[in-house]
């Protein structure tokens, strides 16, 4: 339980996050030299490693709780670490939002997370899923307008149901990025959807089973094949 001093701090450490805490519990010498977590640390870890040292942390993981995660004491969920939310926390949309815009990192959610529904505006909810994210199963009600690559991102981000609380949106794009944006269980347009491209028979038929309002092509020239159902 005394002191210890270190007459040489000057050389790297590496190690896993709980070994490195625990090398420096109680009164250690400050170290200047660079250290390494070997692997996925929490917020607390990283911030006890960080102070025994004026030398640079290196570190690529960073697990935690929604809620540590999203609040980010000392910035540590950045760049491009990765990060993971722990087995039983259940992140809001606004703290994966959060968790998402610090860093560009892949995010793995925790069970909880995958199954929870979610409601939240078009820009909330595809911020919250954009990049590299464990696939969501739960339920997801946009609660605005909403756009073809917005709903898209959504879309592509959960196998849950997608229920539009506003149905009337004129929607605009590609064939492909249409008919990715309805692809599953989404609640009906009664928009108008303008095809800015040729699509293929599968895509306009993914496309007018969507929605109950006029669907305009900007192409209409594009040769179609399929069967008669």
């Amino acid at each position: 339980t005394g002191a210890i001093t270190l007459d040489d701090v000057d050389g790297a450490l590496s190690g896993t996050a709980s070994d490195l805490v625990d090398a420096f519990a109680g009164t250690v010498t400050e170290l200047e030299s660079n250290v390494t977590v070997t692997n996925a640390a929490t917020i607390a870890q990283l911030t006890t490693i960080d102070a025994t040292t004026t030398g640079t942390l290196t570190y690529t993981s960073v697990t935690d709780t929604a809620s540590n995660l999203s609040t980010n004491t000392g910035s540590y969920v950045t760049g491009n670490k990765t990060v993971t939310i722990s087995e039983g926390s259940t992140a809001t949309l606004a703290e994966l939002v959060n968790i998402n815009a610090d860093t560009s990192g892949a995010i793995t959610l925790s069970t909880e997370t995958i199954a929870e529904n979610y409601s939240g505006s078009a820009t909330n909810l595809s911020n919250a899923f954009a990049g590299t994210v464990t696939e969501h199963t739960g339920t997801v009600t946009i609660t605005g307008s909403v756009n073809v690559s917005k709903l898209k991102a959504i879309n592509d981000a959960t196998t849950g149901d997608i229920t539009l609380q506003v149905t009337s949106d004129a929607l605009f794009g590609t064939a492909s990025d249409l008919a990715d944006a309805f692809a599953g269980t989404v609640t009906t347009l009664t928009g108008t959807v303008i095809i800015t491209d040729e699509p293929t028979a599968s895509q306009l038929k993914t496309i007018n089973d969507a929605t109950t309002g006029a669907i305009t092509l900007d192409d209409v020239d594009g040769a179609l094949s399929g069967t008669a159902s």
